[in-house]
């Protein structure tokens, strides 16, 4: 192999690896487009993290004294979760 055929060697290689990093950083911003109503969500549940823990620990703690109050309280919890999530998606239905 000679200085030319090497030269025309490398710049082929360069011209690839170049070629490969821009459709790395295209893949990338793909992947992020997709993965952001996760990370949004994630996002949420880490925003409220503290309050659930200490709910959830006050339930327990409820749960270990008296079980059946903790057992309608989680109950009425869940239904009031339901009930709001019902309530957004009819709003959300109705502003249509």
């Amino acid at each position: 192999m000679n200085r030319r055929e090497r030269a025309a060697e490398l710049d082929y290689l360069e011209a690839r690896i170049l070629q490969q990093r821009l459709d790395m950083g295209h893949a990338l911003h793909e992947w992020r487009d997709a993965t952001a109503p996760i990370d949004h969500a994630w996002q949420r549940v880490m925003q409220w993290k503290v309050p659930l823990i200490g709910t959830f620990g006050l339930l327990a703690a409820q749960g270990a004294r008296r079980p059946k109050t903790a057992r309608s309280w989680l109950r009425r919890g869940l239904s009031a979760v339901l009930l709001a999530n019902r309530a957004r998606a009819l709003y959300r239905l109705a502003r249509r």
